[in-house]
């Protein structure tokens, strides 16, 4: 019976920090476990400020976009072990949101079986082949020359 066992690395997920919010009146916003869209009641300036503070060119790559007339700054970042594979900050009227494509991260799983492939490759050789590869030398004295 084999066994094949399925493991990411653990040491990136505890090291992964959470993707960085600004505060609105020096109060952090109330997330819920999960969360990925956030609405943000402050201009879209103030929240791009922030990033370009928080997350700087070596840390996240950038790109700034319109859609429908809005703003959208998306945020991609450059690190293996973060939380987060893509930040799109879009502007609002009179507010921000901000939506996270958060990296999907699994557990170790134990798989097991013992059948065969689905697909299974038979490549023959030609009686030709097995000739030709006979006639050659394959020992080390033919290295020696």
């Amino acid at each position: 019976m084999r066994r094949m066992l399925l493991s990411t690395a653990c040491a990136l997920l505890l090291a992964a920090e959470p993707f960085p919010l600004p505060t609105v009146d020096a109060k952090p916003i109330a997330v819920q476990a999960g969360q990925t869209t956030f609405r943000l009641p402050l201009r879209f300036e103030r929240v791009r400020a922030f990033y370009d503070e928080q997350l700087p060119p070596a840390l996240a790559r950038r790109t700034q976009a319109r859609s429908d007339g809005r703003r959208v700054l998306t945020l991609t970042p450059l690190g293996k072990g973060e939380s987060w594979a893509q930040a799109r900050i879009v502007e609002g009227d009179g507010e921000t949101t901000i939506v996270l494509k958060p990296v999907l991260r699994v557990g170790e799983t134990t798989i097991e079986g013992n059948g065969r492939p689905l697909v299974q490759f038979v490549i023959g050789r030609s009686p030709d082949a097995a000739q030709a590869a006979q006639a050659i030398d394959h020992t080390n004295a033919m290295m020696a020359r």
